[in-house]
């Protein structure tokens, strides 16, 4: 039994002894700073070379979005090949929207798409939304909320004046799931709706 406890305490001595080391080492404040400095880079770096903006949509509902030039080193590009031509099948493992033809890799990408709604920030998932808008900017005129019983469904165009593409976004408690994303003609009929 003596055998035991001391073990025990031994295995316990060195586990705080190995807690109180790397608290000293990861939370000493040169670490702290370099931390810092580098979430700090990698913010930057990510906001280089991208346009922001908000949109209103009603007074209390309103957008805020990011385009960002796309970069094909920080995706992972796929070809496929067929007896015509060579083209970009897939884009991070995903099929993409924003092109026709897939020949040319995309201008820029929707990086990212924030919905002001019910005095809560929500974040919609704007995966393989490439060539949101030809001017590189989102504008209300792509854009239709509705409200529905319990929720919301935000309606979006996006083009760069080939390869349009559909989008919606099913809005509830503080929640967004997006519904579809399609360039067939049918799921265009939203912006008939009155």
């Amino acid at each position: 039994m003596n055998k035991i406890f001391i073990i025990f305490i031994g295995i316990l001595i060195v586990i705080l002894l190995g807690l109180f080391t790397f608290k000293r080492h990861y939370f000493s404040e040169e670490k702290i700073r370099e931390r810092q400095v580098r979430t700090w880079n990698e913010r930057a770096n990510d906001y280089k070379n991208s346009k922001s903006g908000k949109i209103d949509l009603t007074n209390e509902i309103n957008l805020r979005w990011r385009i960002k030039d796309f970069n094909s080193e920080n995706h992972k590009i796929e070809y496929c090949e067929n007896e015509d031509a060579k083209y970009i099948c897939k884009i991070d493992g995903n099929n993409w929207y924003g092109s026709d033809f897939r020949m040319d890799l995309p201008k820029n990408e929707l990086k990212s798409l924030t919905i002001y709604i019910d005095k809560k920030y929500i974040k919609l998932d704007v995966s393989q939304m490439f060539n949101p808008n030809n001017s590189g900017e989102l504008n209300k005129n792509q854009f239709k909320i509705k409200k529905e019983k319990d929720y919301y469904i935000l309606y979006g165009y996006f083009s760069d004046g080939a390869g349009t593409y559909t989008t919606s976004w099913k809005i509830r408690n503080g929640k967004s799931e997006r519904s579809k994303i399609s360039t067939d003609e049918e799921d265009f009929g939203w912006q008939n709706e009155k």
